[in-house]
């Protein structure tokens, strides 16, 4: 079977501390990036001192907090047609590949190339936001996850979906303006396109497993439902996505290379 790659976003743009001296799990991740996908270090952050304003999960996620950004963003995004009716559903979905489209890549690098895993929950993530109301660059303060360590690359994205990705798509669910199943349609399109972008780091044997683990398993290996099943799909030799994204109800908005609906 053939397989094809495609950014998502407008476009998806590609501290357990040792003592001074001494590499450390930041260190190694950033140097990982550096030599692999450099331009990643424009929007992510390892063990830096972060601005005044970022926010983690919990600070964004309040109802007052979410509803003052997406207000922001949908005043950019109908800033052209200030008079079309607004619609909520297409808006958090391009704001959600926004955030995940630019947290996610780094993170999967980290776990998927070092010895040591990084520990992905919200807590250690903060986000700072740009102007428009949209994600812009995160903030990660790195400390190993010693039970991740142990995992195999299966595991580690399990821990991903399950520690990073689901607050986030339960967050915005929260909002009665989206229902999960489309967060994780563009999350699954966005994963499978950088599996296959890390295809040189991984090896062809590797990216198939988690391939099939990703996409092609109907649960998690502790019993919990997979949310990436079958969002991406085969048809006609491709991996393809699954559902639209919605994104062509959006004024000014660009429609995917590959929309479902061509």
């Amino acid at each position: 079977m053939a397989y094809r790659s495609a950014p998502i976003i407008e476009d998806v743009i590609w501290q357990a501390h040792l003592p001074s001296g001494e590499p450390t799990l930041a260190d190694a991740v950033r140097e990982t990036i550096a030599q692999t996908r450099e331009h990643l270090l424009d929007f992510i952050r390892l063990d830096e001192p972060a601005p005044q304003g970022v926010m983690t999960l919990a600070q964004w996620s309040s109802p007052s907090a979410l509803s003052s950004l997406l207000a922001i963003y949908s005043d950019h995004i109908y800033r052209n047609q200030p008079t079309q009716p607004r619609e909520n559903k297409p808006l958090i979905s391009l704001w959600a590949q926004w955030y995940i489209g630019l947290m996610v890549p780094p993170l999967m690098l980290a776990l998927l190339t070092q010895e040591k895993a990084i520990d992905v929950s919200p807590e250690y993530v903060s986000v700072e936001f740009h102007e428009t109301g949209r994600a812009a660059c995160f903030w990660i303060d790195v400390h190993q996850d010693h039970r991740a360590t142990l995992h195999s690359p299966q595991q580690r994205m399990e821990t991903l979906i399950l520690r990073a990705l689901m607050p986030i798509v339960q967050a915005l669910e929260a909002t009665g303006e989206i229902n999960s199943k489309l967060i994780w349609g563009n999350t699954g399109y966005l994963i499978h396109w950088y599996l296959t972008e890390m295809k040189p780091l991984l090896g062809e044997e590797l990216l198939a497993t988690l391939r099939q683990t990703c996409f092609f398993e109907k649960t998690l290996s502790g019993g919990e439902d997979n949310p990436l099943w079958r969002t991406v799909v085969p048809r006609e030799g491709l991996l393809v996505r699954r559902t639209c994204c919605q994104r062509y109800r959006l004024p000014d908005v660009q429609q995917c290379g590959d929309c479902t609906l061509k």
